[in-house]
């Protein structure tokens, strides 16, 4: 359960402050179990909600953080339902506090200028964003459906699969994991047509040493093209390398990510950096948090969507409570910060951040 007070600013330089929940990571109640099935296999599952504890509702979507079940054995173990992207958790092991911290608790995800994952909101993406239909688009500035082009019906969430079968493989080497994963898409009526159904795939894998983690990621996806007949197939490959070494006086994780639009017009790619370290001094961990991500238009031309610096500290009152005090700031040219629209009824991009709150883990 996280709560707190929060300040925020805007890019059309105007503030408010007020209670805020998830502010240093989403709030979460989880429902999982296990089955002993004999010979070494194992059924398993999880239902994951998101209560807001400043109102006390949930998503309308209930199980919107994850819903799965699956079976565990010698071969390994194989999920089905909604569950993370592979990049995703490569991005938070970087990250170092699994993509809390910052923007609303994205830590390296996002960069707080609108729903995570959309062009020109994020930070380090955790999905492919290939079907872009506009530089507006692009640049976070209208409602783009196809922005995300991940394997969902919904454009509101960019680190998830739906219709997701994933598959881990056994451990055959010591710190080594590996995963693959399909998701199918929904627009099934235009296949034969000349439609594509965003159907994606993707793999990950981690790797431990002593002190040393090394991560990476892949994934392809297909936009949702509904136009009939059109010889476009948009498609988009996301590729993240990282990790992290832990010094003992500080733990350092690095990262990059490329991300690269196939058949579109618009779009060509983006690149994006982040870096971490945290400080353990005992119940006290300060950190600091830094990235960049450009992209590359059609017309060549380039724009900065994020320059994200972050810095707070965590203090622990017990193994499953912590207090926290956090600064984040969007540090993009006045030009490059881009409102999501010129209107009066419409939410302008956010610039910065200053939380203090409670994190509660039962």
């Amino acid at each position: 359960m996280d709560v707190g007070l929060q300040s925020i600013s805007y890019a059309n330089d105007k503030s408010v402050s007020n209670l805020g929940s998830g502010i240093h990571g989403a709030s979460r109640v989880w429902f999982t179990g296990t089955e002993d099935l004999g010979g070494g296999m194992s059924a398993n599952w999880r239902l994951e909600m998101q209560p807001n504890l400043a109102d006390g509702s949930t998503s309308a979507n209930l199980f919107n953080r994850g819903a799965w079940a699956g079976l565990k054995g010698g071969f390994g173990e194989i999920r089905a339902g909604r569950q993370g992207s592979n990049t995703i958790g490569a991005i938070c092991t970087i990250d170092q506090h699994g993509c809390y911290s910052g923007f609303y608790g994205g830590g390296l995800l996002f960069s707080g200028q609108a729903a995570p994952g959309a062009m020109g909101a994020s930070l380090f993406a955790a999905n492919p964003t290939p079907g872009i239909t506009t530089v507006a688009a692009a640049k976070g500035q209208a409602t783009n459906t196809g922005a995300l082009s991940q394997a969902t019906s919904t454009a509101g969430d960019s680190t998830r699969y739906i219709n997701q079968v994933r598959y881990t493989l056994p451990t055959f080497v010591a710190g080594l994991s590996l995963n693959a994963a399909y998701a199918f898409g929904q627009s099934n009526v235009l296949i034969g047509q000349g439609g594509t159904n965003g159907n994606t795939y993707g793999f990950d894998g981690a790797y431990t040493a002593g002190p040393l983690t090394v991560v990476g990621a892949y994934q392809k996806a297909q936009a949702e093209y509904t136009a009939a007949g059109s010889a476009a197939k948009p498609s988009g490959d996301l590729m993240t390398i990282g990790g992290t070494y832990d010094l003992t006086v500080a733990k350092v994780g690095l990262g990059y990510q490329k991300e690269k639009a196939t058949d579109n017009a618009l779009f060509k790619d983006a690149v994006a950096f982040g870096m971490t370290v945290t400080v353990p001094m005992g119940a006290l961990t300060p950190y600091v948090k830094y990235g960049q991500r450009k992209y590359t238009m059609g017309d060549n031309s380039t724009f900065t969507s994020a320059k994200v610096a972050n810095i707070g500290a965590r203090y622990a009152l017990s193994k499953r409570t912590l207090v926290y005090v956090d600064y984040v700031n969007n540090g993009v040219k006045k030009e490059d910060f881009l409102f999501n629209a010129q209107t009066a009824t419409a939410a302008p991009s956010i610039k910065s951040m200053t939380s203090l709150g409670l994190q509660h883990s039962f």
